[in-house]
This record gives C-alpha cells, structure tokens and sequence, in this order.
C-alpha cells in the first residue's frame, strides 16, 4: 500500500497541530485570540503549501480535499496540546 499525498497531508496537519498548540501557549500564555490567530494562519498556510505542491497533480474534484483533509486532527490536537500545557503551567 503506497502512501498517498492525501496521507502526507494529513500527517503533516497532525504534527503542525501538535506544535501550532505548543507554540500557543508559549508564545502567547493566556492570550486567546494570539493562539487561535495562529492556528488559523498555520492552516490557511498549508493549504497554499499543498496547493502549490500537489495542485496540479489532483483530479478536478479533488480540490475541496485540499482544505478538508486532516482538518479534525489539527483542531483536536491543537486544542488538546494547548490546553494540556496551559494547564500545566508550562512557561518558559
């Protein structure tokens, strides 16, 4: 089973939530808007990212999977990190 771009998407996406959450909160602690400005700016920035790379290669209905894909496990675990570490008190 060959991995697909779809699946290097997702991954990314993942990883990036995992790190945009950690990144909230030690770059801006308690600011809320700061955290979610940034994750909507990190998404936004891969879909550019996988546009540019995979764009051309995908089939004309394949476009809306661009945005969709790995979206649920970058909110999830970008929320779940960021509020893992506020929690903690995780300050550096």
């Amino acid at each position: 089973m060959a991995i697909t771009n779809f699946d290097k998407m997702f991954w990314l996406r993942a990883v990036l939530g995992v790190g945009v959450g950690a990144a909230s909160d030690l770059i801006f602690g308690s600011t809320y808007e700061g955290g979610i400005l940034l994750a909507i700016l990190v998404y936004i920035g891969t879909y550019y990212l996988f546009k540019g790379v995979w764009g051309e290669k995908l089939a004309p209905g394949d476009t809306r999977k661009l945005v969709t894909t790995g979206m649920p496990s970058f909110i999830l675990l970008f929320l779940f990190f960021w509020i893992l570490l506020f929690t903690l008190g995780v300050q550096y």
